[in-house]
């Protein structure tokens, strides 16, 4: 038993460790419910890396309270050569996570610990500032 809760404890850590969340929050909007306040998280994939002339893909998600509505992912400061390759970056609202696509260009220069920036915006709730968080990018050699 003690071999298994060991185990379950190092797995985790090395989760907790790997992601990276941001969270937002704002007070109800709804009058019968003023304690209920809107919160929206959004977990890193983790660090990653990527070859030049190829793509990776990520998973991003989400946690939400009191928010239904659809979730706007973007990617901010990606390396230089590196794009994003998914052009829907919503998370639906009956959806807590999405797969995104980056692409390195041939002739993309290696890079380590690039930082790149994740926000997530409740679509219909203009109000909840955005949730924020970051993971590393490597562009490795050839």
């Amino acid at each position: 038993m003690k071999k298994l809760a060991f185990l379950l404890f190092s797995v985790g850590t090395l989760f907790a460790i790997g992601c990276e969340k941001g969270t937002s929050t704002a007070p109800s909007t709804d009058p019968n419910r003023p304690q209920a306040a809107r919160k929206l998280s959004v977990t890193s994939p983790g660090e990653q890396s990527i070859t030049p002339d190829r793509t990776d893909e990520m998973t991003i998600s989400i946690s939400r309270e009191n928010i239904t509505g659809p979730v706007e992912i973007e990617l901010k400061n990606l390396p230089e050569g590196v794009s994003l390759v998914t052009q829907d970056m919503t998370i639906p609202a009956d959806k807590n996570s999405m797969k995104a696509t980056i692409k390195a260009d041939p002739k993309t220069k290696p890079v380590e610990d690039h930082v790149v920036t994740i926000t997530a915006r409740a679509k219909d709730q203009k109000d909840l500032p955005e949730a924020t968080t970051t993971f590393k990018l490597d562009v490795k050699g050839k």
